[in-house]
């Protein structure tokens, strides 16, 4: 029964986010993508955006936007911008095979975990697919979802969302929740998983925690913390989720 028990109680399914999780944000391309935004809205022609001509006017507008809407595509959307999806995630999330290359570390990182492995990023899967594969570590994740998945409707944090992805993972009960582990780069969405889902929780200190407001003394509340990216450092501080 004890054994029983214990194993009921183990880690059995890991969610990752993508940028600056699985990869080190400060290697350029996060910012990268910031300025094909920027380029993509100064770019555009026809209603919204022709009151948008240079960079820093596309800042100005996209504060808010983001602000509001936690991810530029869907914001652009619901505020009227009339663009193609497809080509805009084609032109902002171009060139990451100029940064981004094969991670030996983080493959035998993931190789050494035994449980079920999925992506959940804010990012389309076609460009999720595409970093995955310069990592070298794309075998190794049974499903990723994306905008795609989420319809561009919604996003994390948004309770919709985790809805959506729980529900297509089979993860239905307080239980199976508990049995989560949720790993993640920016704190919003981080809390979310621990306080409204119940999810073990490992947070990823890197340029979003700035970003995004936090300090350290709030990290305190995950189950772990690493920096830069995951890796065989949670052997130390989280060794569970190799029990």
């Amino acid at each position: 029964a004890r054994l029983n028990k214990r194993k009921r109680m183990c880690i059995d399914l890991l969610i990752f986010d993508l940028d600056g999780t699985l990869y080190d944000e400060s290697c350029g391309y996060v910012e990268e993508v910031h300025k094909n935004i920027f380029r993509f809205m100064v770019e555009q022609n026809g209603g919204k955006f022709d009151d948008i001509s240079t960079i820093s006017q596309a800042q100005v507008a996209w504060k808010p936007i983001f602000d509001k809407y936690n991810l530029t595509k869907r914001g652009l959307l619901g505020e009227g911008y009339e663009f193609d999806s497809l080509q805009y995630d084609q032109y902002v999330r171009k060139g990451a095979e100029q940064y981004i290359t094969h991670d030996l570390e983080l493959r035998a990182f993931l190789e050494s975990l035994p449980q079920r492995k999925v992506i959940f990023t804010n990012a389309p899967e076609s460009s999720a697919n595409e970093i995955l594969e310069l990592l070298g570590v794309a075998d190794l994740f049974e499903h990723v979802l994306g905008t795609e998945f989420l319809r561009n409707k919604v996003c994390k944090p948004e309770r919709k969302s985790f809805e959506m992805m729980l529900n297509f993972l089979g993860v239905h009960t307080h239980e199976q929740r508990s049995r989560v582990c949720y790993f993640e780069d920016s704190f919003k969405n981080l809390i979310a998983g621990k306080n409204e889902w119940g999810f073990k929780t490992v947070f990823v200190k890197g340029p979003t925690m700035s970003t995004e407001g936090h300090s350290e003394e709030e990290l305190s509340q995950f189950d772990a913390v690493v920096r830069v990216k995951v890796g065989m450092a949670l052997r130390e501080s989280m060794p569970s989720l190799w029990q």
